[in-house]
């Protein structure tokens, strides 16, 4: 199997102890552009979310470590102002809290579809009017030479719809998806790619940021394949689902279809716990 480095940036919500939503401004320090260095990775205010980067890792082990010992700074520093974390995709504010020009930021850099090979458009005025904001959790996969063949980032994309975010469908929130979090979403990184379609539900517990790093190793193996002139597995079942439909999937959030698919295909479903969850 090839070498591989896994690494994200996955989005929090703030809670008093009466359960109202705080944004982070102000709260945690860093932003895009100069994150907030820490021991594993880094912190930084993302619109009214807090934001987890971790150092890039080269095992399971690491996965975890370094997201649980960022995790526990930032409760650290959010906890001595009477917050807690929560681990949701979609959350409403009291208008209050989303008046400043941070509150009013959404994205970045832009993204793009795999698919279309377009910019991802996103119309925040709703997500304004509502006072609503979507938390993800982005997954970065990082190659030894992720230049090595012109399909490298097209097949890590493709392959982690496949692998990831058409399983994630049958537990992730739908209310994202009108936004953010949409089939083949990406963007190119010198390492190799960030996915930009999951939300951030994986970071709920250990369980679930485990059962990613396996699914990332199921995407690894699709570029070996690639680079050995074999059909990988991703092609495969996308023949038989439809690429139109594997994308409808993901992006209307069809749970039943998902977990159907991933059956037949024998592709690995999120932790049980989270099928019938409630949002």
């Amino acid at each position: 199997m090839l070498k591989f480095t896994l690494g994200h940036d996955a989005e929090v919500f703030l809670l008093n102890e009466d359960g109202v939503a705080i944004p982070s401004i102000g709260l945690i320090g860093g932003d895009k552009a100069y994150p907030k260095v820490i021991p594993f990775g880094a912190l930084q205010e993302d619109n009214v979310m807090a934001e987890l980067n971790i150092d890039p890792a080269k095992s399971r082990e690491e996965w975890l470590h370094n997201t649980n010992k960022v995790r526990e700074k930032l409760e650290l520093i959010v906890g001595k102002h009477g917050l807690s974390v929560r681990v949701v995709s979609f959350q409403t504010f009291q208008p209050k809290f989303l008046r400043s020009k941070q509150a009013q930021m959404f994205g970045c850099d832009p993204d793009f579809n795999i698919y279309t090979g377009k910019e991802n458009i996103i119309d925040s005025s709703t997500l304004i009017k509502n006072n609503h904001r979507t938390a993800g959790g982005h997954i970065h996969i990082g190659l030894e030479n992720p230049e090595q063949h012109p399909n490298i980032r097209r097949t890590l994309v493709q392959a982690c719809d496949v692998f990831i975010g058409m399983p994630l469908a049958i537990v992730e929130n739908t209310g994202r998806k009108a936004f953010y979090g949409r089939a083949g979403s990406y963007r190119n990184k010198e390492y190799g790619i960030e996915y930009r379609t999951p939300s951030n539900i994986w970071l709920t517990n250990e369980e679930f940021m485990l059962w990613i790093y396996e699914q990332v190793i199921a995407v690894v193996n699709c570029v070996s394949d690639l680079l050995r002139g074999r059909t990988s597995l991703h092609q495969r079942i996308t023949e038989i689902i439809g690429q139109d439909r594997l994308i409808d999937i993901i992006n209307s959030g069809d749970a039943e279809e998902s977990l159907f698919q991933c059956k037949e295909h024998g592709i690995y479903t999120p932790p049980k716990d989270f099928f019938l969850e409630e949002w």
